[in-house]
């Protein structure tokens, strides 16, 4: 899979970068391939995620599958509404949502995947990092001929840890890490060394928002400069070869 074919959109997020879309804490991302169209994560209110989509002019019954990070309300809370009008939808989910709720879903879609705590193939060319830390949360990696661009939801395993999941199991360059980073309540010296340490995985272009918090944010634009993309509803994205283009 080439990147040149793939397009992402923030659709949900506490950070916004448009008045046209309703912003509300969560986060929620549209990946668009030649194949499908994933829903990542689902934000925490249905009505929102809905209207921030028919805004957008992007279509609900294109989505094929529904990626769920892990089962915090703030990613999960649009799963209803998007089920009420497609539930012709794969849906992929972390093993911490509870049996019963997988239960409903599976009657609510066309199935329902639990990962384990192994990387695996989900679609092709489209994997789980696998269910990591006490969260049991798995990010999305979608492997292209250009790099591994690699989604987190919030990172409460550690982002650093979820960027080296990604290298050990394709040893590429990641050319976007996007999405909730979960730095908000490190201290100075901590965020210089996992952000040091996220640049020296080789990872290409950054795209921080949700859980992130500002003064990571700002050691991150510091450090990668030009490949440093504000995060934030409404942002859409597409590639170029190795480099990232903000379409909007």
């Amino acid at each position: 899979m080439r990147s040149d074919d793939i397009r992402l959109h923030l659709i949900f997020d506490n950070e916004c970068h448009t008045d046209a879309l309703t912003s509300l804490w969560g986060f929620s991302a549209l990946i668009e391939t030649p194949q499908q169209t994933i829903l990542f994560d689902t934000g925490s209110n249905g009505r929102v995620l809905l209207k921030n989509l028919q805004a957008k002019g992007l279509d609900i019954l294109s989505i094929d599958t529904i990626f769920i990070t892990h089962a915090h309300w703030d990613h999960i809370g649009g799963l209803d509404s998007i089920l009420e009008l497609n539930p012709n939808v794969q849906i992929v989910v972390s093993p911490q949502l509870s049996k019963n709720l997988i239960r409903d879903l599976n009657t609510l879609s066309q199935g329902v995947e639990v990962v384990n705590e192994n990387p695996s193939e989900i679609l092709p060319h489209i994997y789980s990092t696998g269910a990591m830390g006490e969260a049991q949360e798995h990010a999305i990696m979608l492997e292209t001929q250009e790099g591994i661009i690699l989604l987190a939801g919030c990172a409460h395993s550690g982002i650093e840890a979820i960027v080296q999941r990604a290298k050990e199991q394709f040893n590429q360059e990641i050319l976007l890490l996007l999405g909730g980073f979960h730095l908000f309540n490190k201290e100075e010296d901590e965020l210089e060394k996992i952000i040091t340490n996220i640049k020296a995985l080789k990872t290409r272009y950054v795209c921080p928002s949700h859980c992130t918090g500002e003064r990571a944010k700002k050691r991150f634009k510091e450090h990668f400069q030009d490949h440093y993309i504000d995060g934030g509803l409404g942002i859409d994205l597409g590639f170029q070869g190795k480099k990232v283009q903000i379409l909007n």
